[in-house]
């Protein structure tokens, strides 16, 4: 197989997926392909871009961020020891992600790229540049950002011109260049429904669209003898673990790279790179291994990235067994170990643990029963979870197949099982570190370390700085100022709850998962976990503000939501609706119209319509292809209209 190229097409209606194998220098036609976004794979490729610009003696690695960008600023002085390195590897502390204008529907507006010093220059930072690393997008759209201010170009050019073509790419660009592009892979998502394609404006961090063949030719640029983009000290730079000195349970990411190394590939002697990226629809994956040269791409329309990296996986491993390296998947067994030592006692308590891309923060309450097995309660704004944990040999604690109640004999260790152990660090802070592993039948399996919790202290606050916050708790809170093209507005509402269980914290529960925030005073609310591990990914402050009797909420990353108290009802005619500029357009659907059908059709000539049931789901766009003219009105439900100018 060492003289032949791969290249798999498998397409239905619903889900397409695109792979592209690059060995030894092969190439594979990009014709018939259609494009999708690369998502955060885009990350190598702003990383390539400024390290060319390295290579060219303009740009210094360990340089400070405002050498190249003199208006970045930030509330917070340590924003000034911010090195360009820091933005590749992650480790700047910027909190993660700013929200306005990143994912448009059919559309191409730069509200995101113009604004984003602006956006950036109202927040603080999370952590010590270089303390630590946790995933950051914003800081792969500030590279997009020095590209631009030393190359003199724009970053959708240079990308074409001196990223993609001299690896032989030729359908390679951003979101602005194939923007309403009949080229890209069709848009369906939840329901099999058929949306208006997706534009991520994020261009450093996401934004990158292209074609399996051309991602993979990208991915051979890497190989060891391969100097057609960077130079070999360029690409050993990008190739370095930031932690190499750290313990494995934090990030293990390069420069771009989401690892740069994979134990069982390790084992054999073998350095593979890998970074994954998921937009809303689409998601990617490539892998590289430079020594033996194969660069493998896969692209696909649902999914996940993971589910993409686990194929890449597979691939890979078939092209190393046929060339008589055969790797196999590490296992692991644990063995119960008897009672828990005292010395456990003192970590009991609460703790806040995050993953941002599953559900958000959730507050786990653990307790130590009889000393006979770990009890931990998953407290969420919406349910509680409960899953015990038996204490090993090894000093750390599996998960049980079964709650301890509910088995009448031996406790059973699940298949695989996510492994906790606990960390306190130097300033007594007390972390939890996990091992799990994903498995898809006949797919692979995904493993991961990180932290993933942290030890909560207790946050005494006042009646009154209570009360100001219980005042918008359960209340619709109604995004109002994302470009509206925004797919944001497809999550537009998002509620606070109150933490009974330790007082003086509060839920703010969004579409991108809920938030644990630490009140500080009657008007705001903070991010307050220090893991160190990309669980610490995406935080944000909020702010409460009152203006006479209305009250509105504003987030760090640069949204504003009114509440409903004072939106209008929407009884059926176009008449009723008054748009102001960029401004959300609100109404409460009035009990006059519930359960019908009104018909919109004027008004969707110039607007978008989104309707949400009384959940907050939304039972109705008009970025859904053939969503017809009869917009239902669901009772107790809502109605946004947006007044849409795309940018052809």
């Amino acid at each position: 197989m060492k003289n032949k190229s791969l290249k798999y097409i498998i397409g239905t209606a619903i889900l397409a997926v695109t792979a592209g194998l690059m060995i030894t220098g092969t190439s594979v036609k990009a014709d018939d392909e259609l494009v999708y976004c690369v998502g955060s794979v885009s990350k190598v490729y702003v990383t390539a871009a400024v390290m060319k610009l390295v290579d060219e003696g303009k740009v210094g690695l360990d340089n400070p961020v405002t050498d190249y960008i003199p208006d970045f600023k930030m509330a917070d002085e340590r924003y000034k020891d911010i090195t360009v390195r820091m933005l590749m590897d992650h480790t700047s502390g910027i909190m993660g992600t700013s929200q306005i204008g990143t994912f448009l529907y059919d559309d191409a507006d730069t509200y995101h790229h113009d604004h984003l010093l602006e956006t950036l220059s109202a927040q603080r930072l999370k952590a010590d540049p270089g303390e630590y690393a946790a995933y950051c997008n914003d800081g792969f759209d500030l590279l997009e950002l020095i590209v631009e201010n030393v190359s003199g170009e724009s970053y959708t050019d240079f990308v074409s011109k001196e990223v993609a073509a001299p690896t032989g790419g030729k359908r390679t660009g951003t979101a602005l260049s194939y923007a309403h592009s009949k080229d890209l892979v069709p848009a369906y998502g939840t329901g099999n429904l058929l949306y208006d394609n997706e534009s991520c404006m994020c261009l450093g961090a996401g934004g990158v669209y292209s074609v399996a063949s051309d991602v993979a030719k990208f991915g051979a640029s890497f190989f060891k003898d391969n100097d057609s983009l960077l130079l070999k000290e360029s690409k050993e730079k990008m190739s370095e673990c930031w932690n190499a000195d750290k313990d494995d349970h934090m990030d293990v990411n390069g420069l771009g790279w989401d690892y740069v190394s994979m134990l069982k590939y390790e084992e054999k002697g073998v350095d593979v790179l890998g970074k994954g990226g998921d937009v809303l629809l689409n998601h990617a994956f490539l892998m590289v291994a430079p020594d033996e040269e194969i660069s493998i791409a896969v692209l696909s329309n649902g999914g996940s990235s993971m589910y993409n990296g686990m194929l890449a996986e597979s691939l890979m491993d078939t092209v190393l067994s046929e060339r008589g390296i055969t790797v196999n998947d590490s296992t692991t067994e644990y063995t119960a170990a008897g009672s828990i030592p005292q010395e456990y006692d003192e970590l009991a308590g609460f703790y806040i643990t995050q993953n941002s891309m599953e559900g958000g923060a959730v507050i786990s309450k653990i307790s130590f029963p009889e000393h006979k097995y770990m009890h931990v309660e998953n407290i969420s704004p919406v349910n509680t979870a409960v899953t015990d944990y038996i204490y090993t040999t090894e000093g750390k604690f599996a998960e049980l197949a079964c709650e301890v109640e509910d088995i009448a004999a031996d406790s059973r260790i699940a298949v695989n099982p996510a492994v906790l152990t606990f960390n306190k660090s130097e300033n007594g802070n007390i972390y939890i570190a996990c091992d799990s592993r994903t498995t898809a039948p006949g797919l692979g399996v995904h493993d991961r370390k990180s932290y993933i919790g942290e030890k909560m202290s207790e946050n005494p606050v006042s009646d009154e700085t209570l009360k100001a916050w219980e005042e918008i708790c359960g209340k619709d809170m109604l995004l109002c100022n994302d470009v509206p093209s925004s797919a944001n507005y497809q999550y537009g509402i998002i509620r606070a709850y109150m933490c009974n269980e330790v007082p003086g914290y509060i839920f703010v529960v969004t579409g991108q998962g809920s938030r644990l925030l630490k009140i500080t005073d009657d008007a705001h609310a903070v991010a307050f976990q220090t893991i160190p591990s990309s669980s610490n990914r995406d935080i944000m402050d909020v702010t409460i503000n009152k203006e006479g009797k209305n009250v509105s909420l504003s987030t760090s990353t640069g949204t504003e939501y009114i509440c409903d108290d004072k939106i209008p009802e929407f009884h059926g005619t176009s008449e009723e609706i008054k748009t102001s500029g960029d401004m959300a357009a609100w109404y409460k659907i009035s009990d006059d119209i519930a359960g019908t059908s009104v018909s919109l059709s004027e008004m969707q000539k110039d607007s978008v319509i989104y309707v949400y049931n009384k959940y907050g789901d939304v039972v109705y766009t008009s970025h859904v292809k053939d969503a017809g003219d009869e917009v239902p009105m669901p009772k107790g439900g809502k109605i946004v209209f947006l007044i849409l100018t795309l940018h052809k």
